[in-house]
């Protein structure tokens, strides 16, 4: 067993959990790692066995098949069906699973990555490749695994767990058994990371920046996690529970003092209304941002709809789910981003050195305009039920809202041409989050219905910071002055063409940030729904002219340090005082 062991990484979420750590490998069929009990080893080792006898009965099929299709050629299924009779690989994973005491995937996993290494060290080209035989077989073998009712997947966890993993991508997200989720580890990632966003969005606790958690994590230890300072205790004493349990009691104070103003609304001493709303991955969120007190959903990531799935929703599927969005939150508004792909989605193609720069939202929609034209058509379907906004991703400029108003003016008319009922003049906006949008939102600004900042890519584009980079993540920086500098020119270029801007990056969910976007103009906030109580207790304590007078002198300083230092002194001296 480990002896204690401290981690340190970058709180995200705040909360603490204690639970056994599940190491989550993303393969091609997820490998997980957890520890078994001991009596449950015979019945593992009968599902490996099983699995085997599956492989075998399958390529035997195979070979007979081409045997008679192309004669003699099927003698290359024989090396295969060796494979599986071969002690090194099947009993050496039996016998390491009895000794590790560890599900079957896993211990296969093991060996085969052993055997792996061992052909790729071999000088004989033909043993070498041998290697992707041996990558074929364990691969088969991991599918019947996966076949068995009982085995574990993402949906379907062993029971609650500390989830630790290399990075959580999108579509592992939208499949997770979310109930059975103490907390998420992570190696990669940032603040600003959809990793963390979506850790504070289901009120997770969560560290991420570990680097290397997924290799010095043993499979089934105890793990406590505090969310709020970013450390990760692997076989924590009873000293340590006690401290976590604490911290644990002062979030809950702390979220209890809060909880009486959720249903005031957001106005500032001096009367301005500002609209807090929520960040949604998830339907089943809308109920969790309306007990935050969010005046309705500013950003609906709509590729979350995807998951892992290989094809595109249908428009009818769309319709259902957008409508009862919008029935959930009714009157407040729902705004729907388009798709915006995640690099390792069907439709995507991968392997490219930076994806967030890619062929992604309007750039993939001039190669594939079907999938976009089929939901701007449940969009526009779906708005008749109540306020529904259609915001676009990653435009760079004039050039791309041209397109997206072919786009909208085509799903219009084959509408009218089915004589579907639709909402003609449902609002159509940008996701301002590339520098070149920023600096034409004047232009921008006439063509559309309303803005959304985006702070999280815009400021690792206007940085030159990849956000999910550990390394280089002290570059991060909100405050920077060019930020605030960008921000407010598109807030005025906004306000000159009477278009409404809201910020739906992370930005808005830090109340001393929050309060300098209001000082700057902006009068729409939306973020993780765990955010919004402080961000209204902060909110309700200034004076939004103040704010403003802050603002301006913070456009004139230098350094980011000092930008927080002056709204720090300025504006939270008195948000402070309040519950946090």
């Amino acid at each position: 067993m480990t002896g204690r062991l401290a981690l340190q990484g970058a709180g995200v979420s705040v909360g603490t959990a204690v639970g056994a750590a599940l190491v989550l490998e993303p393969e091609t069929v997820p490998v997980f790692r957890y520890a078994i009990a001991p009596e449950a080893v015979g019945a593992e080792q009968a599902r490996l066995r099983a699995a085997v006898d599956s492989s075998r009965e399958q390529l035997r099929s195979i070979r007979e098949r081409l045997l008679r299709e192309v004669g003699p050629r099927a003698y290359i299924f024989d090396a295969q069906l060796l494979m599986l009779d071969d002690p090194l690989l099947v009993q050496r994973s039996l016998d390491l699973l009895k000794e590790q005491a560890v599900n079957a995937e896993w211990a296969l996993r093991s060996v085969g990555d052993e055997l792996h290494d061992l052909f790729a060290g071999f000088s004989d080209a033909y043993l070498q490749e041998r290697g992707t035989d041996l990558d074929d077989v364990v691969g088969r073998i991991h599918l019947n695994l996966a076949a068995d009712g009982s085995a574990p997947s993402l949906a379907r966890l062993p029971g609650p767990v500390v989830l630790v993993s290399g990075d959580l991508s999108p579509s592992q997200a939208a499949e997770m058994d979310w109930d059975n989720v103490l907390a998420i580890v992570t190696d990669a990632g940032s603040p600003t990371y959809h990793t963390a966003i979506l850790a504070r969005s289901l009120g997770i606790p969560g560290v991420v920046g570990l680097k290397d958690a997924t290799r010095r994590i043993p499979t089934g230890a105890r793990v406590a996690v505090d969310g709020s300072t970013g450390s990760v205790l692997v076989e924590p004493s009873e000293a340590d529970i006690d401290g976590f349990a604490r911290r644990a009691e002062e979030v809950r104070r702390c979220a209890k003092g809060l909880e009486a103003e959720r249903p005031l609304p957001a106005t500032t001493i001096d009367g301005v209304r500002i609209s807090l709303q929520a960040n949604a991955e998830f339907a089943e969120e809308v109920t969790s941002a309306l007990e935050y007190g969010a005046e309705g959903i500013g950003l609906f990531r709509s590729e979350y709809l995807l998951g892992r799935a290989q094809t595109w929703p249908s428009e009818d599927e769309q319709v259902d789910l957008y409508r009862r969005l919008i029935e959930l939150m009714r009157p407040h508004p729902v705004t729907v981003r388009v798709w915006d792909l995640p690099p390792e989605h069907a439709e995507h193609v991968s392997g490219r050195a930076n994806p967030a720069m890619g062929e992604r939202a309007l750039r993939l929609q001039r190669r594939r305009p079907e999938p976009f034209h089929v939901q701007l058509r449940a969009l526009l379907r779906a708005a008749v039920a109540g306020p529904l906004r259609i915001m676009f991703p990653f435009a760079t400029g004039p050039s791309d809202v041209m397109a997206v108003r072919e786009m909208v003016e085509a799903a219009r008319l084959s509408l009218r041409k089915d004589g579907i009922e639709h909402r003609e003049d449902a609002p159509v906006g940008l996701n301002i989050e590339v520098p070149a949008a920023a600096a034409t939102a004047d232009l921008l600004a006439r063509e559309v219905d309303f803005f959304s900042v985006g702070t999280n890519d815009l400021i690792q584009y206007l940085l030159a910071v990849d956000r999910a980079d550990p390394l280089v993540a002290r570059f991060y920086e909100p405050l920077h002055p060019a930020v605030l500098r960008v921000i407010d020119g598109v807030v005025r270029a906004a306000m000159e063409h009477d278009v409404p801007v809201s910020v739906c990056g992370e930005m808005a969910a830090d109340p001393l940030q929050a309060l300098l976007l209001v000082g700057l103009g902006v009068r729409e906030l939306s973020m993780s729904a765990v955010s919004i109580p402080r961000v209204k207790n902060a909110l309700r304590k200034v004076h939004a002219s103040h704010a403003a007078e802050v603002a301006r002198r913070c456009l004139g300083l230098s350094t980011a340090a000092a930008i927080e230092a002056l709204a720090r002194q300025e504006l939270l001296g008195t948000a402070e005082a309040g519950p946090q």
